[in-house]
């Protein structure tokens, strides 16, 4: 039984630091793609806490487990876009002329 909170606890755990790694990268580049990114992962995240509250019925229904996965389809969209897009800012080194 205890393995069964672990993996319930992790299973939230996860998507938490997700969002905060999201947010880092948002307040240090200020991407669209990372607004994007984060949007869907909070929605994800909410299908997830939806799915616990009313679980048979929900994994039942063909539409919301579209939905949760078209979530996670867009996440990972809009993160390769910024993969794709991101340019790095290049600094000038101390002590080079």
């Amino acid at each position: 039984m205890e393995q069964v909170i672990v993996t319930q606890i992790l299973s939230y755990v996860m998507p938490l630091i997700v969002l905060v790694a999201l947010a880092v990268l948002l307040s240090k580049t200020g991407s669209p793609w990372l607004i994007a990114a984060l949007v869907a992962e909070v929605v994800s995240l909410l299908f997830r806490i939806a799915m616990e509250f009313g679980a048979h019925r929900l994994v039942e229904s063909q539409l919301f487990m579209s939905a949760w996965q078209l979530c996670g389809l867009l996440f990972g969209v809009c993160l390769l876009g910024f993969a794709v897009t991101w340019q790095p800012q290049t600094s000038t080194r101390r002590g080079t002329p």
